[in-house]
């Protein structure tokens, strides 16, 4: 039962930090005020520059923002920030402390917290983006166990994470809901021209485990189709390589690399024009990127991995190819922009109203 008196607390980054675990916590504490007392703690300093791959962590576009009822207190490498987190917290006295997961890097600085408060009786819920991080190492996946010990209850969007997370802790208490729609993006203004009859694009930060050269290397099998890729997001390592690549291939005239942050509107521009938007994970949990997809009502391309087959109704809201395989992901391209396979943009319409804000933000207030 949901009570508007309820007194919540969410730690976590907003904007105006950039990135898909900013936007969903930011999301979501606008969700959460609308139902209970929410009392909303970001960061002052996430992470140390040396840390952050890009070239920011906070979002050109947001400079200067202040999200409304957010505390910017914790500095994650200032211990004394902490001690004063976990005292506003108790002073707000509430039923229970939401703290999102998705990387080690928080395990001191959450961990801390998430202790002194536990030790007082205080109930800690974890929203797990990630269980076990990508490209993960056995200590990563130890130090992680450690802090989720701390959790009281906890809730995941994928049924994969849900499984980690049982494997991982296996009495623990788990709630599941779908990533939400990132429905905070502007309307396009349809600014940007077409190159070919089908566009494709691989959106957002490029790391190993996406895939990237999968699709690339796919593309090469597609030099007879009339089709054009966009490759938009920041290399964490590897762009030169990548460049290289696409060089030895002979397709500089199909694909294009732009290699940094895109902020909302040019996010809006890239999706409109998009016919397709391209997954081609090596492995995953969930993807922030398909919400996105859904948002603008286009339909994506994804690789059967971790929770990715839970968000695509194949044949419905896009197509599903087998992981680390070219050529099948060629196939699946093909079919799509050949239109031997139609997805029909009614079915993503009807397929996102289950992935709201507002039942996310119910699922953690009854799981308090």
């Amino acid at each position: 039962m949901i009570n508007a008196e309820q007194r919540v607390v969410l730690i976590g980054p907003v904007l105006p930090f950039r990135g898909g675990i900013a936007q969903h916590t930011t999301l979501l504490h606008r969700a959460l005020r609308k139902l209970a007392r929410v009392k909303t703690i970001s960061f002052t300093r996430q992470y140390p520059k040396w840390l952050f791959p890009g070239k920011s962590d906070r979002a050109p576009e947001y400079q200067g923002h202040h999200e409304e009822g957010v505390d910017y207190l914790v500095d994650s490498i200032n211990p004394l920030t902490w001690h004063r987190a976990v005292n506003e917290i108790e002073a707000f006295n509430p039923e229970c402390v939401v703290f999102p997961w998705w990387t080690y890097y928080w395990t001191f600085c959450f961990g801390y917290i998430a202790s002194v408060l536990k030790r007082n009786n205080l109930d800690i819920v974890f929203l797990c983006h990630n269980v076990i991080e990508h490209d993960t190492v056995f200590w990563k996946t130890f130090l992680t166990k450690i802090i989720l010990k701390q959790g009281s209850r906890f809730v995941v969007h994928t049924r994969e994470d849900h499984d980690n997370l049982q494997k991982l802790l296996p009495d623990a208490v788990i709630s599941i809901h779908p990533h939400p729609i990132y429905d905070q993006f502007p309307k396009p203004k349809h600014t940007l021209p077409r190159r070919a009859r089908c566009e494709l694009l691989f959106y957002g930060f490029v790391r190993p485990y996406k895939g990237l050269d999968d699709l690339i290397e796919a593309m090469a099998l597609l030099k007879e189709e009339d089709l054009f890729l966009t490759i938009a997001g920041e290399f964490w390592k590897g762009a030169e390589k990548t460049a290289l690549r696409v060089a030895e291939l002979g397709l500089e005239e199909r694909i294009e690399i732009l290699d940094r942050y895109h902020s909302d509107m040019e996010t809006a521009e890239l999706f409109s024009r998009a016919d397709v938007i391209v997954l081609p994970y090596r492995s995953a949990t969930g993807s922030g990127v398909i919400p996105v997809a859904y948002q603008y009502n286009k339909p994506v391309i994804v690789t059967e991995v971790g929770g990715l087959p839970d968000i695509v109704l194949h044949g419905e809201t896009g197509l599903i190819a087998q992981p680390h395989d070219p050529v099948d992901l060629s196939n699946k391209i093909r079919d799509f922009c050949r239109g031997t396979i139609t997805i029909d943009r009614n079915n993503i319409v009807k397929f996102k109203k289950m992935f709201s804000w507002s039942g996310l933000a119910k699922t953690l207030i009854t799981t308090c």
